[in-house]
């Protein structure tokens, strides 16, 4: 770059500035100050010479932009200018100076505001503090002022900004007041009403069964509004059904929630109907009305038909049969009519001798003898098992057990508890050469009372086992 002082580019002025000593400047800077980039203010130096002898040299171009020169928005660079920019005050008036330096100038067209204003114009109008050229007659706003330019020495005059909006109310609860900037006017803030329903005092409803709660917001207003609405569903005792569902209201009764509403309610209806009743039995079977206070029973023989009541906890056993007893129980307020079989035990004929002379009763006579009393309960003249006793009572010195084991059982009571028991069970009996005979002491008399009373009260505690 040190050779652009010998090139073709200065060398317009080479006949009226030697450029042998700011060559030798700049190769001393160059060497012994490398470091400064002096080499660009020796070049331009030597320009500014040649300027002042009305040569004008554009020698920064041709340095590679080493040597550039940045102007700022709105200006432009030139090589040669005037000394003093012509500005709008100074129009018109003569320059008669004709030197030339390089530096930033206004662009072809337009000129400097004024020499206090670095701002560069088109027409001469006004320009205020925000740098701003405007023109005569020309209304604008700046700092929330409204200015207007105006010609000769008044230049431009402003009055505060006026806003149109008005001021909002919120008027309703939930809302409350914002202040937001306007993007069309700074200078006038937005006020707005913004809803909150944290602000809403009021609370959802606990709904009734067969209604859910929905919330809308009504039109204008900020908080919701909450009502219970049927959810389309039918209610028994405590719950809810879908349409076309089954529905238990009793036993008796086939029930359906249907799609129809009542509309007092607002609920589904519920449709039911009554099951037919069988009123015909087949043999040995029962009928049971639980809708009445007794129980019914029928019973089908070969050739022979009967029917009676029982009252709740009555007890009848089979004219025809002994061993057969029907009672009638209340088993959570429904009347159950039940059938119990006594079992007598087996019995070899064949190893009993009479007991008396003329031969009229034998031992398969007397296990066969049944005096059923009013209780309907069988009190058989035998060697049995009693339950008080929890031993073997004999009544016939002939017949007795000979081989028996303790036995025990865990029996279901009516209330739900269970308690265990512990009972005599006798596996096998022989007959002995005695003869047998059939008291009818007082004594005895009481004994055969206190055990109609207790077969009683054991068939009672069977047949309410079966019964679970």
């Amino acid at each position: 770059m040190i050779n652009i002082y010998v090139s073709s580019v200065f060398k317009p002025c080479h006949g009226f500035v030697q450029p042998e000593k700011y060559y030798a400047a700049c190769v001393f800077d160059s060497c012994v100050l490398p470091n400064l980039d002096l080499e660009c203010s020796s070049l331009q130096i030597y320009a500014a010479t040649c300027a002042d002898q009305g040569v004008c040299i554009d020698w920064r171009k041709h340095t590679n932009g080493v040597c550039s020169h940045e102007c700022p928005p709105g200006k432009e660079y030139r090589a040669c200018g005037p000394i003093k920019e012509m500005t709008c005050k100074s129009r018109g008036q003569n320059e008669t100076s004709t030197k030339q330096v390089e530096g930033c100038f206004c662009p072809n067209g337009t000129m400097l505001y004024d020499s206090g204003v670095d701002v560069c114009v088109k027409t001469c109008g006004c320009v205020g503090v925000d740098m701003i050229p405007r023109e005569f007659g020309e209304k604008f706003t700046v700092d929330c002022q409204d200015c207007i330019c105006l010609e000769g020495e008044h230049g431009i005059v402003c009055e505060p900004h006026k806003c149109e909006q008005k001021k909002v109310t919120c008027d309703g609860e939930g809302f409350y007041e914002v202040t937001e900037v306007n993007p069309e006017d700074s200078c006038c803030p937005l006020f707005t009403c913004k809803c909150n329903t944290s602000l809403c005092t009021a609370k959802a409803p606990k709904c009734s069964l067969g209604f859910e709660v929905h919330s809308y917001i009504p039109s204008g207003q900020c908080c919701p509004v909450y009502q219970c609405v049927p959810k389309g569903v039918c209610v028994h005792e405590s719950a809810e059904f879908l349409p076309n569902s089954s529905v238990f209201v009793d036993k008796c009764q086939d029930c359906v929630c249907t799609n129809d509403v009542n509309i007092s309610t607002q609920l589904n209806i519920i449709s039911c109907q009554r099951l037919p009743c069988n009123i015909h039995c087949e043999p040995m079977k029962v009928i049971v009305r639980g809708q009445e206070n007794f129980c019914l029973s029928s019973l089908h023989l070969s050739l022979f038909h009967f029917a009676f009541h029982l009252q709740p906890g009555e007890f009848k056993n089979d004219p025809h049969n002994n061993c057969t007893i029907y009672s009638c129980i209340n088993v959570h307020n429904q009347l159950i009519s039940s059938t119990s079989e006594i079992t007598c035990p087996a019995f070899n004929e064949e190893s009993c001798k009479p007991v008396s002379k003329n031969g009229k009763f034998t031992l398969y006579s007397i296990h066969r003898l049944l005096d059923f009393s009013s209780s309907n309960v069988s009190n058989f003249h035998v060697n049995r098992y009693s339950a008080e006793a929890n031993s073997m009572d004999h009544s016939c010195s002939c017949c007795r057990e000979t081989k028996t084991v303790e036995k025990h059982v865990v029996l279901k009571c009516p209330g739900g508890h269970a308690m265990s028991h512990k009972y005599v069970y006798v596996e096998s009996c022989s007959c002995q050469d005695s003869e047998c005979s059939i008291p009818r002491s007082k004594q005895l008399q009481s004994k055969e009372e206190n055990d109609k009373a207790s077969a009683l009260k054991r068939i009672k505690r069977a047949i309410s086992l079966t019964s679970k």
